[in-house]
């Protein structure tokens, strides 16, 4: 096997008292077709049996390298270190509950678009245990990304279906505590250079009751769901475009928009908001590919004009 025509990939996965589901994944990983991969696992104290499963496939498989942290660092800071650790100039990302397609490191190795460091396949989701009931990913326009509006509204790119050249971490570090990683490290990637797409479904997303409590779509009342998504996508915005990185006309754009966005209750129109939707309909509405796109950009910005938010 030559590491000129197969260079070392490394799977960086992150676990937290994931034993539940873990063991599909790690098999889904280690069965890969693609021949020459390292699954580096940072686990984060978990309480249940995580890390004795861990330890078993260890023992069967000296691809697999893990540490144990001795105290709970949280999301962020255990995936730096997980991405830090990895050996290959080339990283995938792993969730410890989904199934990936056995030919997902071939296809994206062999299809990654020239000139991109940062790649995204697409991703399914199932829920529980019925795979056989898994939806594939939406029928949209999928494409190379090198404006962040694409990332801040209706951004396709999902941590657990990406791959990076491990050099473009280096401006990303430290990850912040309180901005998703995985959106953090796209949004430099999109202002260095491009982001690349490999529109195939080859990640299946568990969805399932204790999915990362990160997600602020799980709280039940719609008002208070929508202020607090509110608040942090204006937190996002404004923790990015402190970075040198930022591109000046997207940076301007982005913090009138986040600006925006802290005045609104969600209960008042805001006019501002809808003229900020309708001037940057073709970056807003990025993913429509309909015919008479142009009606279905002036409903979603009124809808805007009320929620701040697609």
């Amino acid at each position: 096997m030559s590491s000129l025509t197969h260079p070392l990939v490394s799977v960086a996965m992150c676990t937290y008292n994931g034993a539940r589901y873990l063991r599909e994944q790690l098999d889904s990983i280690l069965q890969q077709t693609y021949p020459n991969l390292e699954l580096v696992i940072m686990d984060d104290a978990s309480g249940d049996q995580t890390v004795a499963i861990i330890r078993e496939y260890e023992q069967k498989d000296a691809r697999i390298r893990y540490q144990v942290n001795a105290e709970n660092l949280g999301y962020n800071r255990n995936f730096e270190k997980a991405i830090l650790l990895c050996r290959g100039d080339i990283i995938a990302v792993s969730d410890q509950d989904d199934i990936w397609e056995s030919r997902k490191l071939e296809i994206m190795m062999q299809k990654w678009p020239e000139g991109s460091d940062f790649i995204f396949s697409l991703s399914g989701i199932f829920h529980e245990n019925d795979i056989a009931g898994r939806t594939e990913a939406p029928a949209v326009r999928y494409h190379d990304i090198r404006d962040t509006h694409h990332l801040v509204f209706n951004s396709p790119v999902h941590g657990h279906a990406v791959m990076f050249r491990k050099e473009i971490v280096k401006p990303c570090l430290p990850f912040p505590p309180n901005v998703f990683y995985d959106w953090w490290i796209s949004m430099h990637a999109a202002s260095l250079g491009s982001i690349g797409c490999v529109p195939e479904t080859l990640t299946w997303h568990r969805v399932h009751t204790k999915n990362s409590s990160r997600n602020l779509t799980t709280i039940e009342d719609r008002a208070e769901r929508e202020k607090q998504l509110r608040e942090q996508c204006a937190f996002f915005i404004e923790s990015f475009m402190k970075r040198p990185w930022a591109k000046p006309d997207e940076k301007r754009s982005l913090l009138e928009y986040a600006r925006i966005l802290r005045t609104m209750n969600g209960r008042t129109f805001s006019w501002k908001m809808f003229g900020y939707a309708w001037k940057n309909r073709r970056k807003i509405f990025h993913y429509k590919q309909k015919p008479l796109v142009i009606f279905s950009h002036l409903k979603h910005a009124f809808r805007m004009g009320y929620k701040g938010l697609l």
